[in-house]
């Protein structure tokens, strides 16, 4: 047994007080008369001994009462073997989870505000000799230097929802870079946190944690109040081609992971901050749905909006950003190795709502393809590697390619190039006097929107002859289909997904020897529709997950500073780097805020960008105490304690780790004890209740 405070064992010199009470309080004899003095001497005999007996055990209650007091406030603690090698100044390191999940509380409020509130009570219970480092989830310190008890009570109300999601394998594999340059043997974690089943805990890594005494890993779980939530996900602008007051179609699956049914639950859409179309879905419990929604823009150019939902009390998901492009006059780049009548006069004279600039193929090198929304290449007959180098970046980027192969196309580095992007190959070309029917086509298809009346969608087309084509093989590289081929099922037109643009291979030439397609009907509005689909791929811009960020490209060439601008006057300015033909944007080092922004290059805006927060963070099951325990001790990591979320048990487990077991309660009890022995002692006896 030790003591805490050993100098006031001082007061044990406070015995002497009864002791000399006990001596020099004695009783003055007084004179009775008997006539039978031997009964006298036995009545003074009985009595004395009664008197002495009473005394000396007043003594002995008295004196063991402030023994036990003085021991009392001495703060006896029992150090077990266990603890001995704890005791010492320590390192602690605290990890609060600030992901959108800890919003939601129970009936102590807020997860988040509860964090904040146990890690002021732990930072205290600790002495000034102790160090401390902070850390949230969404900013992890990694070999960082700790610091004083003052400065973490001084972080702490800065301390706000960050998305990312940090599992409780990554806190435990990398307890080494944690505690690098801490100073003390003795080195603690806390991890306080939902312990969300769908983020923190979804991990199923593999965990290496060194076994180290001196390392002690405590989890602190908040959750403990169920929470019904209604959530989309997957949300995205289902039209391949926006236009000015025509109908867009938004698509997204709604989510009920309660109960109960929810009806007619309030959903908007709104465009520019006006409500662009209303929705009252009923869903039922415990389920999913797919719900589509129109609106018309009603403007050109770049447009954002957001959906909306009325759901409480859990209302940090509730809305949903996106943004998308609805075509202007686009500017369009038609490179001609071999030029076709058919597709200039399309440009030239019939599509009106294009800005065409023609160039030999012999004379790409002197433009940039960042400067146009989508190239046509007439009568491909060759590939550079500068002009492999172009297509590749500018697909990639988010543009639109279609190429019509030429005659004496050289096949190797047509092929290379394909190749080189994932789409597949052409084979040698084949020649057929009597033509072929290209009678096979997806008449589904976005292409094919208003060629047809609607009874007549379904029927066979006007399917061109093909009298000379290269047979197209298709690779695995990208996503792909064929749009129109022949009967023998060699495709004559191929959709294909590159990066993030989209590209539109014709296996002829647009010319009267290879074909009588360029004098169909049909021709004009596939080549029309085929070109908006190319000027804005999808028409909806980057949709970026927070806390869990991919590289942007964007088409530029000039050198100045690229920013994003959002509502509020937010400003971010992204990690920037030249990538090929494109300028790449990096967002992990940003702070960012769930919302619409503008990416722009001095008064230029290059493109927009949606932040969303993570489906994940939506789904609100947790793990409890009970369950951690468990799942831990499966894991083979019995060594990580998990507390109540309760302030006096976790500084009282503090206690006990760095003094030991406190006793005072106990000699408390016993000073009482000793004090209620004496007056009983007092007030049985002689019957008088006073002391002789």
């Amino acid at each position: 047994m030790n003591f805490l405070h050993p100098t006031i064992l001082w007061g044990l010199a406070a015995i002497a007080v009864p002791i000399i009470i006990h001596f020099f309080n004695l009783q003055r004899p007084k004179l009775i008369l008997f006539s039978n003095i031997e009964f006298v001497k036995e009545v003074k005999k009985n009595v004395t001994r009664r008197i002495k007996l009473r005394q000396w055990l007043l003594l002995a209650a008295r004196i063991l009462a402030i023994v036990m007091a003085v021991l009392a406030f001495a703060t006896p603690v029992w150090v077990s073997e266990n603890t001995k090698m704890l005791r010492g100044n320590r390192s602690v390191a605290i990890v609060i989870d600030n992901s959108y999940s800890m919003t939601a509380g129970n009936e102590k409020g807020a997860y988040l505000q509860q964090a904040i509130s146990l890690t002021r009570s732990i930072t205290n219970t600790y002495t000034p000799q102790d160090e401390f480092l902070l850390m949230t989830t969404g900013g992890m310190r990694y070999k960082h230097n700790f610091g004083e008890r003052e400065e973490i009570l001084e972080e702490l109300p800065n301390v706000k929802i960050q998305q990312r999601i940090c599992s409780e394998n990554e806190i435990l594999n990398n307890l080494s870079k944690i505690f690098e340059r801490s100073n003390n043997v003795i080195r603690e974690v806390y991890f306080l946190s939902d312990f969300q089943a769908s983020s923190v805990m979804a991990d199923t890594g593999q965990i290496k944690l060194a076994s180290d005494t001196s390392m002690l890993i405590k989890f602190v779980p908040l959750a403990t109040r169920e929470q019904k939530n209604v959530y989309l996900t997957s949300h995205k602008i289902s039209s391949q081609i926006i236009e000015k007051n025509k109908p867009v179609k938004l698509s997204f699956m709604l989510v009920n992971d309660g109960e109960n049914e929810v009806k007619e639950l309030g959903i908007r859409v709104l465009i520019e901050g006006k409500v662009a179309a209303l929705a009252a879905p009923t869903i039922a419990s415990t389920s999913s749905q797919e719900v589509n929604i129109s609106f018309s823009p009603t403007a050109s150019g770049w447009q954002s909006g957001y959906i909306e939902l009325d759901d409480y009390p859990i209302e940090f998901d509730n809305k949903r950003y996106f943004s998308f492009y609805v075509p202007e006059k686009e500017k369009i780049l038609i490179v001609e190795g071999e030029r076709s009548n058919g597709v200039h006069i399309l440009y030239q004279d019939l599509f009106n709502q294009f800005e065409p600039t023609f160039i030999s193929e012999k004379a790409i090198s002197t433009v940039q393809f960042s400067d146009y929304r989508s190239v046509v290449v007439s009568g491909l007959t060759d590939v550079s590697t500068g002009l492999s180098e172009q297509l590749s970046t500018f697909l990639k980027a988010g543009g639109g390619v279609m190429i019509f192969p030429g005659s004496n196309a050289n096949l190797n580095n047509v092929n290379a190039f394909l190749q080189g992007i994932g789409v597949g190959k052409f084979d040698n070309l084949v020649s057929n006097q009597t033509g072929s029917k290209a009678s096979q086509a997806d008449l589904k298809h976005t292409l094919f929107e208003g060629v047809f009346a609607p009874n007549q969608r379904t029927q066979e087309f006007d399917a061109p002859m093909v009298f000379k084509y290269y047979p197209f093989q298709a690779g695995s590289g990208a996503v792909q289909g064929k749009v129109i081929s022949m009967e023998n099922g060699n495709s004559i037109l191929t959709e294909a997904i590159v990066g993030k643009g989209r590209l539109f291979l014709w296996s002829l030439f647009a010319g009267d020897a290879w074909s009588d397609l360029h004098v169909k009907t049909l021709f004009a509005p596939v080549m029309y529709r085929a070109t908006q689909m190319m000027s804005r791929t999808q028409a909806s811009a980057n949709n970026q997950e927070l806390g869990k960020y991919t590289p942007m490209p964007v088409q530029t060439t000039k050198q100045d500073l690229i920013k994003l601008i959002g509502d509020k006057d937010l400003q971010y300015i992204p990690e920037q780097y030249v990538q090929s033909e494109a300028t790449m944007l990096g967002f992990d080092k940003l702070d960012m805020k769930e919302g619409n922004y503008r990416i722009m290059q001095g008064e230029t805006q290059l493109d927009r960008v949606s932040f969303n927060i993570s489906d994940q963070e939506s789904k609100l099951a947790f793990i409890t105490k009970g369950d951690l325990t468990d799942d831990l001790a499966k894991k083979g990591l019995p060594q990580v304690q998990v507390l109540a979320p309760e302030p006096h048990a976790i500084t009282s487990t503090i206690t006990v780790e760095k003094e030991g077991t406190p006793l005072w309660k106990y000699f408390i009890f016993f000073a009482l004890l000793f004090l209620i022995a004496e007056i009983l002692i007092l007030r049985i006896g002689d019957g008088t209740g006073k002391e002789g």
